[in-house]
């Protein structure tokens, strides 16, 4: 008779089989059913490759708006009279400040609470006033010229996310549609020449000092300084 041989392995081997065996679910776990998820290769390049992220944060919050005329809508020609009037270098422009801030709120482009942006907003006028009265811009082009910084500012806070590159050719487009009388909804407001000032006024004002006007609109809870040299 035949007998069949069992070749037992270390006792090493025979313990951890016991293991498995006792390790063994009752129960086996089902597969999760479902889309599985899309892997955010460009997060987090904001400004890079956007057309690859389609979570949530990244989706514009509706259509976006054309440039358009701005002639008396957002600052009209009363409100910078109102301005002018309550210039007091005297009291070191506290009257005055109070005034732009009055307007600002007013007119819906930011919140009374919202400090930080406020103040910027306040000394963004007042710098933009004072080139204007150094190019001698009547009350008209004054009240068109603050129309288009302000505008352009509610296109950025429009949507966190835009990039320098896209609020920069709003902007000039704006300025074209100011500029150049080429169509229906154009009208000649600035010479060329201002046009161009304006251009280098703005970018030098706004468009260089965006990551800090990001701050003060949309405030940070966490501000990453990385030095460009590692450490030997």
């Amino acid at each position: 008779m035949s007998h069949t041989s069992i070749e037992y392995g270390s006792e090493e081997e025979i313990v951890m089989c016991h293991i498995k065996a006792v390790s063994v679910p009752i129960v086996q776990l089902q597969k999760p059913s479902g889309a599985t998820l899309k892997e955010q290769i460009s997060a987090p390049s904001y400004f890079h490759s956007l057309k690859e992220n389609e979570a949530p944060p990244f989706k514009k919050p509706g259509k976006e708006e054309k440039p358009r005329l701005l002639l008396d809508s957002l600052i009209e020609e009363d409100d910078v009279v109102k301005m002018i009037a309550a210039l007091d270098k005297e009291n070191d422009y506290i009257g005055f400040k109070k005034q732009l801030a009055e307007i600002l709120v007013r007119k819906n482009i930011v919140a009374n609470y919202h400090l930080s942006e406020k103040h910027f907003l306040i000394i963004l006028l007042m710098e933009t006033i004072g080139y204007a009265a150094m190019r001698e811009f009547n009350k008209f082009k004054l009240a068109c010229l603050l129309s288009i910084y302000l505008c352009a500012h509610l296109h950025f806070k429009w949507y966190y996310w835009i990039s320098p590159t896209a609020l920069w050719h709003y902007f000039k487009r704006l300025m074209i549609k100011h500029t150049i009388e080429d169509s229906l909804d154009g009208q000649e407001v600035f010479e060329p020449e201002e046009c161009y000032d304006i251009l280098s006024h703005f970018h030098t004002n706004y468009i260089k000092n965006l990551p800090l006007v990001h701050i003060l609109t949309f405030g940070v809870h966490r501000l990453k300084l990385s030095w460009p040299f590692k450490n030997k």
